[in-house]
Protein backbone atom coordinates (compact mmCIF):
# COMPACT_ATOMS: atom_id res chain seq x y z
CA UNK A 1 0.00 0.00 0.00
CA UNK A 2 1.36 3.43 -0.92
CA UNK A 3 2.13 5.92 1.79
CA UNK A 4 0.57 9.37 1.53
CA UNK A 5 2.83 12.35 0.95
CA UNK A 6 1.70 13.83 4.25
CA UNK A 7 2.73 10.68 6.14
CA UNK A 8 6.19 10.83 4.56
CA UNK A 9 6.54 14.51 5.49
CA UNK A 10 5.83 13.70 9.14
CA UNK A 11 8.88 11.44 9.40
CA UNK A 12 11.48 12.93 11.74
CA UNK A 13 14.59 14.29 10.11
CA UNK A 14 17.83 13.26 11.81
CA UNK A 15 19.81 16.37 12.65
CA UNK A 16 23.47 15.88 13.57
CA UNK A 17 23.96 16.52 17.25
CA UNK A 18 26.64 18.74 18.72
CA UNK A 19 28.12 15.64 20.33
CA UNK A 20 28.41 13.93 16.94
CA UNK A 21 30.10 17.01 15.48
CA UNK A 22 32.69 17.01 18.29
CA UNK A 23 33.29 13.27 17.83
CA UNK A 24 33.89 13.88 14.11
CA UNK A 25 36.43 16.60 14.97
CA UNK A 26 38.21 14.20 17.32
CA UNK A 27 38.22 11.58 14.54
CA UNK A 28 39.88 14.11 12.24
CA UNK A 29 42.52 14.82 14.88
CA UNK A 30 43.19 11.08 15.23
CA UNK A 31 44.15 10.69 11.55
CA UNK A 32 47.79 11.53 12.38
CA UNK A 33 47.99 8.35 14.51
CA UNK A 34 46.95 6.05 11.65
CA UNK A 35 44.05 4.52 13.55
CA UNK A 36 40.64 3.69 12.15
CA UNK A 37 37.76 5.81 13.37
CA UNK A 38 34.03 5.53 12.88
CA UNK A 39 31.35 7.76 14.38
CA UNK A 40 28.52 5.39 15.28
CA UNK A 41 25.09 6.96 15.34
CA UNK A 42 22.45 5.88 17.78
CA UNK A 43 20.59 7.24 20.74
CA UNK A 44 23.94 8.52 21.97
CA UNK A 45 26.62 8.69 19.25
CA UNK A 46 30.12 7.45 20.00
CA UNK A 47 33.48 7.23 18.27
CA UNK A 48 34.91 3.75 17.74
CA UNK A 49 38.71 3.89 17.48
CA UNK A 50 40.61 0.83 16.28
CA UNK A 51 44.33 0.21 15.97
CA UNK A 52 44.80 -1.73 12.71
CA UNK A 53 47.93 -3.33 14.21
CA UNK A 54 45.87 -5.15 16.88
CA UNK A 55 42.37 -6.59 16.60
CA UNK A 56 41.91 -6.26 20.37
CA UNK A 57 42.85 -2.57 20.50
CA UNK A 58 39.43 -0.93 20.25
CA UNK A 59 38.06 1.96 22.29
CA UNK A 60 34.63 3.59 22.19
CA UNK A 61 34.63 7.26 23.14
CA UNK A 62 31.48 9.17 24.04
CA UNK A 63 30.99 12.90 24.11
CA UNK A 64 29.07 14.64 26.90
CA UNK A 65 27.92 18.20 27.04
CA UNK A 66 29.37 20.16 29.94
CA UNK A 67 28.70 23.69 31.14
CA UNK A 68 31.39 25.37 29.03
CA UNK A 69 32.41 22.72 26.49
CA UNK A 70 32.09 19.02 25.66
CA UNK A 71 33.95 16.20 27.41
CA UNK A 72 35.24 13.00 25.85
CA UNK A 73 34.83 9.92 28.03
CA UNK A 74 36.36 6.46 27.53
CA UNK A 75 34.13 3.39 27.53
CA UNK A 76 35.23 2.62 31.09
CA UNK A 77 34.24 6.07 32.37
CA UNK A 78 37.59 7.90 32.41
CA UNK A 79 37.68 11.54 31.32
CA UNK A 80 39.99 11.89 28.31
CA UNK A 81 39.76 15.59 27.56
CA UNK A 82 37.56 18.36 26.28
CA UNK A 83 36.48 19.77 22.95
CA UNK A 84 38.90 22.62 23.65
CA UNK A 85 41.91 20.28 23.77
CA UNK A 86 41.46 17.97 20.77
CA UNK A 87 45.19 17.37 20.24
CA UNK A 88 45.80 16.21 23.81
CA UNK A 89 42.61 14.14 23.78
CA UNK A 90 43.55 12.46 20.49
CA UNK A 91 46.96 11.56 21.91
CA UNK A 92 45.33 9.92 24.95
CA UNK A 93 42.93 7.93 22.77
CA UNK A 94 45.77 6.83 20.48
CA UNK A 95 47.73 5.73 23.55
CA UNK A 96 44.74 3.71 24.79
CA UNK A 97 44.69 1.69 21.59
CA UNK A 98 48.46 1.34 21.47
CA UNK A 99 49.06 3.61 18.48
CA UNK A 100 51.56 5.87 20.27
CA UNK A 101 53.92 5.96 23.24
CA UNK A 102 52.95 7.77 26.42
Amino acid sequence: MAQSRQARDDQPTRVPSEEREHLAKLADELTRYEVRTDVVDGEAPYLRVTNPESAQAVEDVVCERRELDHAFIASFGVYLGSSGSLGVTAHKVAWLVGATEA
